[in-house]
C-alpha cells in the first residue's frame, strides 16, 4: 500500500489556492487551512470528485500556535501520512490610503501575512520534509512555494503597508532555498504580476476577465514547479497575462 501524500497550504480561500487543490488533489491529501476554515468550505466549491476524506479543513491565522494545533490534528488524522508539499498564499487586504493616513498597525498586518506567517509555515513544515525520503522521480524530500505579487519587485505608491511583507517573503524564499535546497527542499517564489480573475475582482471590476490571470492556469505552474527534477529546480518566476505591461 502507498503512502498517503499530504499537500499543506496556507490561506485558502475561492481562488488560487483552491485551484491549487484542485490541481493537487489526484496524487495528494489534501490540508486547507486559513482563518475562515472550516466553517467556510463550501463556499470553496471543491468539485464533488475530490473524495471528502482526502480534505481536512482547519483553522489556522499563520501563528505559531495556530499552526501547531494544525500539525497536531493533521498528525492525528493522517497519522501514517507524508507531508511532501506546503504552498503559502496569504495575502492581507488591500489599504489603498496614502502613506500619511495609515497606521503602524497597517503595516504590523502587512508584515504578518506577508513573511511572518510564512516564517512560520516554513519552521513547521521543513522538520517534515527532511525526515522524508527523497522523492523517486524530482528527487525532492519536500516542495515549499510562496506566493509573490508585482509588489515583490516593486512597491507602487500607496502599497507602503503591504510591500515591505512581500519584499520580505522574497527574501525568506531565498534564504530558505539557499540553505534547505542542498539538502533536497526544492523552495520556489511566484510572482503573479496582473489580476487574477476571481469572483471577488468580477464584482468590483465587473467583465468577464479575459485579460485577467486564470486561476487554473496559474495553478498549473505550482504543478510543474512541484514536478520538476531536481537537476534543473526553478527558484523563481513570474507569470502575467500576454497583454499584461511590464
Amino acid at each position: 500500500m502507498s503512502t498517503r501524500r499530504i499537500a499543506v497550504i496556507l490561506g485558502v480561500g475561492p481562488g488560487l489556492s483552491t485551484s491549487i487543490a484542485k490541481a493537487l488533489s489526484p496524487t495528494h491529501s489534501l490540508v486547507l487551512l486559513s482563518r475562515s476554515l472550516p466553517d467556510s468550505l463550501p463556499k470553496l466549491n471543491l468539485p464533488s470528485s475530490i473524495p471528502k476524506e482526502n480534505i481536512l479543513a482547519l483553522s489556522s491565522d499563520g501563528s505559531t500556535s495556530s499552526l501547531q494545533k494544525a500539525f497536531e490534528d493533521l498528525k492525528k488524522h493522517w497519522p501514517d501520512g507524508k507531508v511532501d508539499v506546503g504552498i503559502y498564499n496569504v495575502n492581507e487586504k488591500f489599504n489603498l490610503n496614502g502613506f500619511l493616513d495609515k497606521k503602524e498597525e497597517d503595516l504590523r498586518r502587512g508584515l504578518e501575512s506577508g513573511v511572518v506567517g510564512a516564517w512560520n509555515l516554513s519552521q513547521s513544515l521543513l522538520p517534515l520534509f527532511l525526515s522524508n525520503s527523497p522523492d523517486p522521480t524530482t528527487g525532492a524530500k519536500g516542495v515549499l512555494l510562496f506566493t509573490g505579487a508585482t509588489m515583490s519587485l516593486k512597491a507602487g505608491g500607496k502599497f507602503s503597508s503591504l510591500a515591505p511583507g512581500m519584499f520580505a517573503r522574497r527574501a525568506l524564499s531565498q534564504s530558505l532555498a539557499r540553505e534547505f535546497g542542498p539538502k533536497g527542499v526544492h523552495v520556489g517564489h511566484i510572482i503573479i504580476d496582473g489580476i487574477i480573475n476571481t469572483q471577488a475582482v468580477k464584482g468590483m471590476m465587473g467583465g468577464e476577465g479575459e485579460n485577467r490571470l486564470q486561476p487554473d492556469d496559474i495553478a498549473q505552474t505550482y504543478l510543474s514547479l512541484i514536478n520538476q527534477p531536481r537537476s534543473a529546480w526553478t527558484q523563481e518566476l513570474d507569470v502575467r497575462p500576454d497583454v499584461e505591461q511590464w
